[in-house]
């Protein structure tokens, strides 16, 4: 009975380490650029692009666990934005996927061998003033962020220096990109009232959602890397992208011939749908579902969106399923795993009737 209850106490104790552990993990937050001690960024996010009438709305969904003073989102936009962030309702994005989901095709991979399975402010420089402008400022949840607009990448790490907001210092190729194109940048960090003299805190933030007027829509895809750019291994970021548009005309790529770039799903939205999506679409809207990859530190622009005309369409996704059956002797001589795991039991069946006729 000790020893039952002493496995039983090492079995809570090891559940409760698990639980701490995954409490403890660092920050991520998705798009942009998240920065800050302890904070990565999770390669796989979904963001919500909503493109009607010249005006885009773009939706991501912040989650921070760390110290409050450790972190700073930056996510650049081409223009002013036409309101403040606000928050939006989680169910958009969970009927976005549903709605799109891909057709699964099952795909058999048979594996042989023995080891069968899977694998900051103003200054003066050059005799030139640069200047870093806010535009606006609010709280939006748990954040407090300001619009800037800065007419040198100097000037506006010299702000986020002077203001408290984290970066790297490798990420300046990258700010230099956006000023160059006249872009603003709304830079987030968490608010005092959430986290008074800089505390930690854990908390899953509704979708945000920016609006802004663009004749084209954008996703800053080049500004994700850069809070990765301080490391040498390089990240592959995985991308969906569920764009809510007028019906006549669909979200696309503009450049179809990349490989990295697909088209997963093509469709109308249906009134009874309407609701789940929290005032981003309307009936006989069109939504359309783009998946990208792209790795960290790349020098590559902005990936390119465009409109098409539209047309119905559901992509196919493949489920790979492992076969062991295909296992067989490896070249070092041992036997194949199924094949032993047989004469185990063999064994087994055999020590267990000599020692019953014994």
């Amino acid at each position: 009975m000790k020893r039952a209850m002493k496995r039983a106490t090492k079995h809570l104790l090891a559940l409760a380490i698990s639980g701490a552990v995954l409490l403890a993990a660092p920050a991520a937050f998705p798009c942009g650029a998240s920065f800050g001690t302890g904070i990565t960024v999770d390669p796989h996010q979904d963001i919500i692009v909503v493109w009607k009438d010249n005006v885009e709305t773009y939706v991501f969904q912040p989650i921070f666990c760390g110290t409050a003073t450790d972190f700073g989102l930056i996510l650049p936009v081409p223009s002013s934005l036409s309101q403040s962030p606000s928050l939006t309702d989680q169910q958009a994005f969970t009927t976005a996927a549903g709605l799109s989901e891909p057709t699964k095709r099952q795909v058999v991979q048979k594996n042989g061998g023995f080891s069968c399975g899977g694998s900051a402010g103003a200054g003066m420089r050059n005799g030139t003033v640069d200047t870093t402008t806010v535009v606006a400022s609010g709280q939006v949840g748990f954040l407090d962020w300001v619009q800037l607009k800065a007419d040198t990448e100097a000037s506006f790490t010299d702000w986020l220096t002077a203001n408290g907001y984290p970066y790297s210092s490798a990420a300046s190729s990258v700010f230099s990109y956006y000023v160059q194109k006249g872009w603003y940048f709304v830079a987030f960090k968490i608010s005092q009232e959430a986290a008074p003299d800089g505390g930690t805190l854990c908390r899953a933030l509704g979708p945000v959602a920016l609006s802004f007027p663009t004749p084209v829509p954008v996703v800053p895809s080049r500004m994700a890397s850069a809070g990765s750019s301080s490391s040498s291994v390089s990240q592959q970021f995985s991308w969906r992208i569920f764009g809510i548009t007028h019906g006549d005309a669909q979200l696309a790529f503009s450049d179809g011939s990349n490989s990295n770039l697909v088209l997963m799903y093509s469709g109308a939205i249906n009134a009874g749908n309407v609701p789940s999506f929290s005032g981003l679409a309307e009936a006989g809207d069109r939504l359309t579902r783009l998946t990208l990859s792209f790795y960290s530190g790349t020098s590559d622009p902005d990936i390119g969106l465009t409109l098409a005309a539209p047309a119905d369409y559901r992509g196919t996704e493949d489920v790979v399923v492992y076969d062991d059956s295909a296992c067989s002797v490896s070249h070092s001589g041992r036997l194949p795993h199924s094949l032993l795991l047989s004469l185990s039991g063999l064994a087994l069946v055999g020590l267990l009737c000599w020692r019953r006729w014994r």
